[in-house]
């Protein structure tokens, strides 16, 4: 892709990476770059340090600061300042666990910042994996396990258990990595991003279990296997991301090493965005070790006037300062060893440029995953064959069990087979007029009692044509209550769960099932009947030249054309 002209965005554009590849882009001459980063000083700096780049003949640069995984008005705030006020954190609940509607989506800082400056080249040097792990839910369980503890000997419930709770459910990882992949995908929908490269990270620098580097007692630490496993999930989903169509292209560099590094300096060495203050501590009367080990104990150390600690140090970008000892170690021979910010800049301007660097995950998992075979589709046709045979013989039509999902499928497989029943071919489904046939699959169902109660015990629920009279067994698959008992019956709803997962036998229904099948005969025409090269799927030979009415090919047709779901690898 030509970068000339365009506008890009670099997510973590102050840190290590993200600094490189901005550097490195300015050769190329895009039109605007915008860079983000967490806080507003590092913005300011790295927009400083491009706007008087060498390398800038006449970009435009912008920076924007703030937190790109939770909404607008809590971007500038940290997780603990979010904690001090319960409707900020039910704000966070909402916006990672309710469904993805467009105040969720338009709210996100992400979603905005997008919108605002549409990217059409989108690099994510942000560290997720890391953001999500090291919010520690491991440590928030400790917290909860007490209180319940402390419960169970007579304490009263209280706001704080509560309080731990709801730290709990907007820690998890999983459901904050899928909401942000969701928000990311809408966001370069909406601003019509062509490419999308993700520098990630495999969670350990390319060590395995045995790494001895480590943030608690347990080797290696429950934190640091959340954070590679979170890397790996991240992988999976823009891997799928990069099968959905009408998607960017996607491709992801992945290091397996120590990134360093950024500068050498002698100064206050910086752990967690603050200088480390110095204490000291000599025996004394409360320094004696005694028979329990006691987190916040009398104090015993006293601080050392203003000073801070300061030393020489290399700076290792978002992974921190090290020390001399420090970095010798983790980047000598056996251990991470490292690998320079710039050639990874080198790697992901050759792969915005069309170039096959080898280094892109996404093409790697492509060619090395087990596609589908032309052996399992040679014999497709004889399990079908087999199963059409049995159906014959016990006189049981097999249509939907509600075990595949989602309960669309379900109700959509059911209704074209009762349209069959009566019908028996696409052209008599067409024919009818609305009423007419609505008015008979109502009947069919209520005179046919094991249709009627297969429907119902399989989970679907079935809406009869007046909109009103409604049939469900004990469980229903749509909707969702989603810890809720109660939802309310609106016309917003109805439309939602009929189209979700209810039989719905109502006028409007057949008339979109008309215009369904309209639609997918003229696709059955577009040959010619001279014309039978492979240039035609559907075809006549497709659904036959009687247009029987398979309802697993009629559906699936539904799935491609109608919800967009095909694969395209």
């Amino acid at each position: 892709m030509d970068i000339q002209g365009k506008r890009v965005m670099i997510l973590g554009g102050w840190g290590l990476v993200g600094q490189a590849i901005a550097k490195q882009l300015l050769e190329e001459k895009p039109a605007e770059m915008v860079v983000t980063s967490l806080r507003q000083n590092e913005a300011d700096e790295i927009r400083s340090i491009l706007e008087k780049h060498p390398l800038n003949q006449g970009t435009k640069i912008i920076s924007v600061y703030g937190d790109l995984f939770v909404r607008e008005e809590l971007s500038n705030l940290s997780k603990a300042d979010i904690y001090t006020k319960p409707e900020q954190v039910g704000l966070m609940i909402h916006d990672i666990y309710d469904d993805l509607g467009s105040d969720i989506i338009q709210s996100s800082k992400l979603f905005q910042v997008m919108d605002k400056h549409k990217p059409q080249i989108l690099i994510d040097c942000i560290n997720t994996a890391t953001a999500f792990a090291y919010q520690n839910v491991y440590q928030i369980v400790a917290e909860l396990r007490a209180e319940i503890n402390e419960i169970r000997k007579g304490k009263e419930l209280d706001d704080k258990l509560i309080d731990t709770v709801e730290r709990i459910i907007s820690t998890l990882y999983i459901p904050q990595l899928i909401r942000h992949i969701q928000i990311l995908i809408e966001s370069m929908r909406q601003a019509e991003t062509k490419l999308y490269l993700k520098v990630g990270t495999s969670g350990t620098g390319g060590m395995g279990f045995n790494i001895p580097y480590t943030h608690s007692e347990d080797k290696p630490s429950k934190m640091l296997m959340s954070k590679s496993s979170l890397a790996g999930a991240h992988t999976m989903l823009l891997w799928l991301l990069g099968r959905t169509p009408q998607a960017p292209i996607v491709k992801e560099i992945k290091p397996t090493a120590a990134i360093a590094w950024k500068k050498i300096g002698f100064g206050k060495v910086v752990r967690r965005g603050s200088h480390i203050p110095l204490y000291d501590a000599l025996p004394g009367t409360r320094t004696n070790l005694g028979q329990e080990l006691v987190k916040n104990p009398e104090t015993s150390w006293s601080r050392l006037g203003d000073d801070f600690l300061e030393s020489v140090y290399i700076d290792a970008g978002e992974n921190g300062y090290f020390s001399a000892g420090e970095f010798s170690v983790l980047t000598g021979e056996g251990q991470m060893e490292f690998v320079t910010p710039e050639e990874i800049a080198d790697l992901t301007l050759l792969e915005i440029k069309g170039g096959n660097t080898g280094n892109d995950i996404i093409s790697s998992l492509d060619s090395s995953v087990l596609p589908p075979s032309y052996r399992a589709g040679l014999i497709r046709k004889d399990a079908l064959e087999q199963m059409e045979a049995l159906e014959d013989e016990t006189g049981k039509d097999s249509v939907a069990f509600e075990l595949l999902g989602p309960p669309r499928l379900t109700k959509l497989l059911y209704e074209v087979y009762i349209m069959k029943r009566l019908k028996g071919n696409i052209e008599a489904v067409i024919a009818a007029t609305p009423e007419e046939l609505a008015t008979q699959m109502e009947n069919e169902i209520l005179e046919n009692q094991e249709l009627r109660s297969t429907i119902l015990s399989v989970g679907t629920p079935i809406l009869l044509k007046d909109g009103t009279t409604f049939l469900r067994g004990p469980d229903i698959s749509e909707p969702n209550f989603e810890g809720r008992t109660v939802l309310e019956v609106n016309e917003q709803n109805i439309e939602k769960w009929t189209n979700g997962g209810w039989l719905d036998l109502r006028v409007s229904n057949i008339i979109k099932w008309q215009e369904r099948l309209r639609s997918l005969s003229a696709d059955m025409l577009k040959e010619t009947k001279k014309d039978y090269s492979s240039y035609y799927f559907r075809n006549r030979r497709f659904l036959g030249g009687t247009q029987r009415m398979d309802i697993g090919i009629i559906v699936n047709w539904v799935l491609e054309y109608e919800d967009k779901g095909y694969r395209i690898k």
